[in-house]
């Protein structure tokens, strides 16, 4: 890397990392000041547990707002080298603002990459222990301890189950009730157990009674039905794709999902994540588009807002292609990689324009 790359490098980390912390603070704040919530954790957990939920959920959050906050984190380092003159020394000396480019695209996507796989991946494993081991409890990683209909299907046919309470992100279901679809003229048959705990291929359901219409109740230890259903299915239906990170995204898509709207929604959040890394470039590319260009006065005002305005209308639209990939609305990939490849096109589009077009 030269020194001038690692110059603009240097100075972009350090805004855009100031700005995702002012970001990351103002949203700790906010969930210390949901006091109802931090109390009924602490008091299940203990103060401890309630403040590290805390900072796991202001994180996801801080994630969530990344193209934002990249945004304008790179605007005020642009901003900043042009007020000391380096970027006019940088222009003066024969670089041109493609060559600039360059080693702060790969800085970013690299951070993004990273933040993608490895970040949001640690913030979901560790709510998520908290939840199991701690409280049972969680925001957006999976409600336990409530009741539940799941879909069900397998070589023993189709089936609704019933849970009054949901442990282990949906593999262990207690006080249980399965209902089969019946023939019309059909007599129906319904099962109430104890628990009932997923296993490969089937569900091993304990301490229950069959119960038919025409025939008197028949207890039983242990019997296990059959279905189609695996642990990130399970967990999809409970929650939402957010709950899970981009490894088990993956594993789950390439073992499958029967439901169709589950799948939906975990190949939005598996693309949408494999796409973010270059929705910062866009974002990148936005600030370079509105701030790197030579002011004589020095006046940034009106062109930081439009630069602004076009990151928010990123996101929105980012957030908005997300939402609708879930519901199955549009393919997946185009809503996951459309609102990437509109913001580098946007980019890309405003710095020829500046550069070479007309000024």
């Amino acid at each position: 890397m030269s020194r001038t790359g690692r110059l603009i490098c240097i100075r972009l980390a350090s805004r855009i990392g100031l700005v995702v912390g002012i970001f990351f603070g103002i949203i700790l704040l906010v969930e210390f000041l949901d006091t109802g919530r931090f109390n009924q954790t602490a008091e299940l957990a203990g103060p401890l547990t309630s403040t590290g939920l805390a900072f796991l959920s202001a994180l996801r959050w801080s994630l969530l707002g990344l193209p934002v906050t990249v945004l304008i984190g790179a605007i005020l380092g642009l901003i900043d080298l042009q007020s000391h003159r380096e970027m006019v020394i940088m222009s003066a000396g024969g670089r041109s603002i493609w060559s600039l480019l360059r080693w702060p695209i790969l800085m970013v996507l690299t951070a993004g990459v990273i933040t993608t796989t490895v970040v949001d991946s640690f913030a979901i494993r560790v709510y998520q222990g908290f939840d199991a081991a701690q409280i049972g409890w969680g925001r957006a990683y999976g409600v336990q301890n409530r009741e539940t209909w799941f879909s069900q299907s397998g070589s023993d046919g189709d089936y609704m189950l019933y849970a009054r309470t949901v442990l282990q992100q949906g593999s262990e279901l207690e006080d249980i009730t399965i209902l089969r679809p019946q023939p019309e003229g059909g007599t129906g048959t319904r099962i109430h157990a104890r628990s009932a705990v997923l296993e490969p291929g089937r569900w091993v359901i304990s301490d229950g009674m069959v119960i038919d219409v025409d025939q008197s109740p028949r207890p039983f230890a242990q019997m296990a039905i059959a279905t189609r259903a695996t642990p990130s299915e399970l967990s999809l239906q409970l929650g939402t794709a957010e709950d899970m990170s981009w490894f088990d995204l993956r594993r789950a898509l390439r073992n499958g999902i029967t439901d169709p709207f589950a799948q939906a929604a975990a190949e939005t959040r598996f693309q949408k994540l494999n796409a973010m890394p270059f929705v910062l470039v866009g974002s990148l590319l936005i600030a370079f588009a509105f701030t790197a260009g030579y002011r004589r006065a020095g006046h940034y005002g009106w062109t930081i807002v439009q630069g602004i305005v076009l990151g928010l209308v990123v996101f929105v639209v980012t957030e908005m292609a997300d939402r609708a990939g879930s519901a199955g609305v549009i393919d997946p990939i185009a809503a996951a990689w459309g609102p990437a490849l509109l913001a580098i096109i946007i980019g890309l589009t405003v710095i020829l324009r500046r550069e070479d077009g007309r000024v």
